[in-house]
């Protein structure tokens, strides 16, 4: 069975990059992985955390890009399903420049999984190559049996996620709206916010499909026009 990865040229969306990483107060997560990836030898690997929607696949996504972009091999590996795989996906990852494991505490009720992932990371660090973990909480609170996993995450360089108020999320999807060649005015953002799931990706879907309409009908993004698209 193949691994679930994001092939770079065809999955990973165009627009999750490190310079389009919008996280009020964080811009440290992208300095942190910029200066990461481009000196990964000798330094801890790292460990980002977070609820949903703080923007971990996001960075995910772009760190992956960012070494793309630098001519470095990578790879994203998405836990969330490791029931379906096999630990023995991960022997031979050392060989990349950047790993990038996303949802480690999916892996807590599976000590085979946490026992390739503590393997994983020694052979990285011996090669001094880049390995990224994600999870949804600290190293302490992720429930692993295996207490030497534990205490590797520990070591890593870890950055805590915070999520997105409502203020910070109308700026980005005007943001992204700039960006498509929008403009979402200040009422018609707040109306989106109010109106339809708070999940980023869902606003950023929505805001897709208001890009194209506008497009088609030659409309520019105003409530009535949203209503006649979406309701």
């Amino acid at each position: 069975m193949q691994p679930l990865q994001y092939t770079l040229a065809v999955t990973l969306p165009d627009d999750e990059t490190l310079d389009s990483f919008y996280a009020a107060g964080q811009t440290e997560a992208v300095s942190l992985l910029k200066h990461y990836l481009q000196f990964a030898a000798g330094q801890a690997p790292l460990y980002l955390f977070g609820a949903s929607g703080s923007g971990k696949s996001h960075l995910l996504y772009a760190a992956c890009v960012f070494a793309q972009e630098r001519g470095l091999t990578s790879q994203l590996l998405a836990l969330q399903d490791y029931q379906q795989l096999s630990p023995r996906l991960l022997d031979n990852l050392e060989q990349l420049d950047v790993v990038c494991l996303d949802n480690i505490q999916a892996i807590a009720g599976d000590l085979s999984w946490q026992i390739a992932v503590f393997d994983l990371y020694n052979r990285m660090q011996e090669q001094g190559k880049a390995l990224i973990i994600v999870g949804n909480q600290a190293p302490q609170q992720l429930g692993f049996a295996l207490a030497d996993l534990v205490s590797r995450l520990h070591a890593c360089q870890s950055l805590q996620l915070r999520l997105l108020t409502d203020d910070d999320k109308q700026k980005l999807l005007q943001q992204k709206a700039h960006q498509r060649g929008m403009e979402l005015a200040d009422e018609v953002a707040r109306f989106l916010l109010n109106r339809y799931n708070r999940d980023i990706r869902s606003l950023v879907a929505i805001l897709d499909q208001l890009d194209k309409a506008s497009i088609v009908h030659q409309r520019k993004l105003t409530i009535p026009f949203i209503k006649s698209i979406l309701l």
